[in-house]
């Protein structure tokens, strides 16, 4: 039973992939992000109303004003992880993706790959990655943010597979021959 259990399992999970090629193959073990932490100082519970501030100007449209709230942000708690994540998103707005990366890249050391803000990161990581025309690497960064949690990471990664991409081809063509 437990064998044939666990097969109807798997067979269910490869039938999905195949009728949904550009989902990932999931299986139990499929995770959530953990949690960010909690803003503990009081210079960390400024610095994250900042943040809100400067995504509400962003959400209207006034970049500029929130790139100095996010900038006053950090001055008073430069270590805080979702800043710089949430000021990348804000730089790729405004056409500023070489900033982006440097944000990205310090959201990912400061959240030391952890959390949901590690997961965020990775994900705009690889999609910069994308816009240079860097597959590999934005690869790399959709599986990592694929094994904190990230379920529109793990899509990408599925996509970007070289063995997937290989599979979806022979299983495609094989559909073409059947018709």
């Amino acid at each position: 039973y437990y064998i044939t259990n666990n097969l109807r399992m798997s067979d269910d999970r490869v039938l999905e992939h195949i009728l949904n090629p550009s989902a990932p193959l999931t299986s139990e073990h499929s995770k959530t992000p953990d949690s960010d932490p909690v803003p503990q100082t009081d210079q960390e519970k400024n610095a994250d109303q900042l943040r809100l501030q400067a995504i509400k100007l962003a959400e209207q449209n006034k970049f500029s004003e929130a790139m100095d709230i996010f900038n006053q942000a950090i001055a008073i708690a430069p270590r805080m992880a979702s800043l710089y994540n949430d000021r990348a998103q804000l730089s790729r707005l405004m056409g500023e993706n070489e900033r982006a990366m440097d944000d990205v890249n310090k959201a990912i050391e400061y959240s030391n790959s952890r959390g949901k803000t590690a997961v965020q990161a990775y994900t705009q990581r690889a999609m910069l990655h994308m816009l240079n025309k860097d597959e590999e690497s934005a690869r790399l960064d959709f599986e990592r943010a694929s094994y904190l949690g990230g379920k529109f990471a793990a899509c990408q990664a599925a996509k970007l597979n070289p063995y997937a991409k290989l599979c979806n081809q022979m299983l495609s063509k094989a559909m073409d021959q059947l018709q």
